[in-house]
């Protein structure tokens, strides 16, 4: 029999254009073969909005709501604004309950008002629940469609009843089990309950232990117990232990990306929200904040260097070589800073457990200080002869000061943030370079004045 290949072809954005004008047949043809994430990166490419609303037109209703969650928010914000009503109800009735919910909160609360009355009732008790909790929750997260069973069903009846309903939700990978108050008992895999025995009561076979997450529980809590447990579903309950719905793994796909994405940004001083399609002006203000706290670190470190303005005067040299001690303390704390942030997003290094690392960093920067001070001592000795020995010990005892003191605050300022309830990701920096710079400066001008005036 001969192979049937179907070709896909994806489409450029000025592609898409030319096709609005002279083939609108064709580029709707094509459009209904692409997927949800390509069609967002075909609207992600456009140069600006009308042109993503003319491709838009196109797009099959059941294809749009995933393009436009592939959008960053502020864009998908700025798209959904001219929708009206009716246009959101025809792509929120496409999607699962958890995406249906993202897009009626990214839309004007009146719209969504409209969109949520003219729901079915039973479509309507899916959403209510989902939209009151923080999008960054694990009840911000969670589906509502699942497979549900009570605790004294047979598996044959199980197997009959998931045979009738089960089909309408997609990955369906475990059953869950609940009492007749609605509370989780345990959960219960397809392979467990395909191989069981027809007369088998559903409890008797259910893990009861099976992890699970509290609707008000932070997304990077649930990506750790996705982490920790290897599970392809988590059931979601409330404080009395309902269930109230399950997190797919292609959900906390994405929190581990944005969270990822938020810890790198928040290191280098960005907000969490700032991105390329973002206006200009509002891209600098948020990065202007963090650019003036920058500066007045710079004017502290300069305040350091101004206290030594008569021996630089004297010694040139020195005006050379301290930026070396001060850089190369910058990127050794960085480094552990890092690592210890890192760390801390994992899970895996807390205030309480953090005396190992801190003496390992410790030791890392002992090592590294007394090796490149050795480097650094013998160049500036033949770099400025003049000086000779007496500045080569100096630079060095510089640059192993420095070294020992970023290793320590790289690890300690994100362990104490974290202890005041400050993310480490966001002022670490700062805080690091400050330190880097002031004692860099300090110790190496300080002891030129003390051994070479």
């Amino acid at each position: 029999m001969a192979k049937i290949e179907h070709e896909k072809v994806l489409l450029s954005s000025e592609e898409a254009l030319q096709l609005v004008k002279w083939d609108e047949a064709r580029l709707e043809e094509l459009l209904a073969t692409m997927h949800g994430s390509e069609l967002g990166e075909l609207l992600l490419s456009c140069r600006k909005d009308s042109e993503r609303h003319a491709l838009i037109e196109f797009i099959p209703d059941e294809l749009l709501g995933d393009a436009l969650l592939e959008l960053p928010e502020g864009m998908q914000e700025d798209l959904l604004a001219d929708f009206k009503a009716d246009e959101v109800e025809d792509v929120v009735g496409h999607l699962n309950s958890d995406d249906a919910a993202d897009i009626l909160q990214a839309v004007d609360k009146d719209i969504a008002d409209e969109v949520m009355d003219r729901l079915e009732p039973a479509e309507r008790r899916e959403l209510e629940p989902l939209m009151v909790h923080d999008e960054e929750s694990a009840g911000g997260l969670m589906q509502a469609e699942l497979f549900k069973v009570r605790d004294d069903w047979s598996a044959e009846k199980v197997l009959q009843v998931l045979r009738r309903f089960g089909r309408e939700i997609e990955n369906l990978n475990y059953v869950y089990v609940v009492n007749d108050d609605d509370q989780l008992v345990g959960v219960l895999s397809l392979h467990a309950l395909l191989f069981a025995e027809a007369d088998t009561i559903v409890s008797a076979l259910a893990q009861h232990d099976f992890p699970r997450a509290l609707a008000g529980q932070d997304q990077e809590e649930v990506a750790r117990i996705f982490d920790k447990y290897d599970v392809l579903a988590l059931p979601v309950v409330d404080e009395a232990g309902v269930l109230v719905g399950r997190i797919t793994a292609d959900d906390v796909i994405d929190v581990i990306q944005d969270e990822a994405t938020e810890d790198m940004y928040r290191l280098v001083g960005l907000s969490d929200e700032d991105d390329l399609a973002e206006p200009v002006g509002i891209t600098a203000r948020r990065r202007g904040v963090w650019l003036a706290v920058n500066l007045m670190t710079a004017i502290a470190a300069s305040i350091v260097i101004s206290q030594f303005e008569a021996t630089i005067a004297q010694i040139v040299a020195l005006a050379v070589l301290m930026p070396i001690v001060a850089s190369m303390g910058g990127i050794a704390g960085t480094q552990t800073l890092t690592v210890i942030v890192r760390g801390i997003a994992l899970g895996r290094v807390t205030f309480a457990n953090a005396k190992r690392t801190l003496v390992k960093e410790a030791s890392v920067g002992l090592i590294s200080g007394i090796a490149f001070a050795l480097i650094i001592g013998t160049i500036a000795s033949f770099w400025f002869p003049d000086l000779g020995i007496r500045l080569g010990w100096i630079i060095a005892a510089a640059m192993l000061i420095n070294l020992c003191a970023a290793a320590l605050a790289g690890a300690m300022i994100p362990l104490t943030l974290q202890r005041l309830k400050i993310d480490p990701a966001l002022a670490s920096g700062t805080i690091l370079t400050t330190v880097t710079d002031v004692v860099g400066f300090f110790s190496f001008l300080g002891l030129a004045t003390i051994f070479l005036i």
